[in-house]
């Protein structure tokens, strides 16, 4: 049975950020958190698929509640999520066997103007 990778990460992203928008894609209309996980390549093989995924969090900075600093804490706490995710699941039907994060880092979003954007990428290791 194929597994989507973004599926199973965005299962995981939403158990641990409950009331935050997770997708594949920007919400229409802008939430004041959300967050886009995008697939950027990395071998699928016939036991593991092993994409490198980047993971951006959005937060308003048009609100005095959620600004730059709060997008900055859901990245950590979805960086995190994703790195103790092989010890629960399945996550949207799959099994996650392991995660191996890079950098976090500010990456403020030209076309969002309204939200700061903090993003990291990393390598999920998923049973196909």
């Amino acid at each position: 049975m194929a597994v989507s990778v973004i599926a199973a990460a965005r299962a995981v992203l939403v158990a641990a950020l409950p009331g935050v928008n997770v997708s594949y894609k920007i919400p229409e209309p802008l939430t004041q958190r959300f967050i886009r996980i995008s697939r950027a390549g990395g071998p699928r093989g016939r036991d593991i698929d092993s994409p490198r995924i980047i993971v951006e969090c959005y937060a308003s900075t048009a609100a005095k509640a959620a600004d730059g600093p709060r997008a900055e804490l859901d990245a950590y706490a979805a960086a995190d999520a994703l790195r103790v995710a092989a010890s629960g699941g399945p996550w949207a039907g799959g099994w996650i066997t392991g995660w191996e994060q890079n950098n976090i880092l500010d990456f403020p979003d030209p076309s969002q103007t309204q939200h700061a954007r903090w993003q990291f990428t990393g390598t999920l290791y998923l049973l196909t």
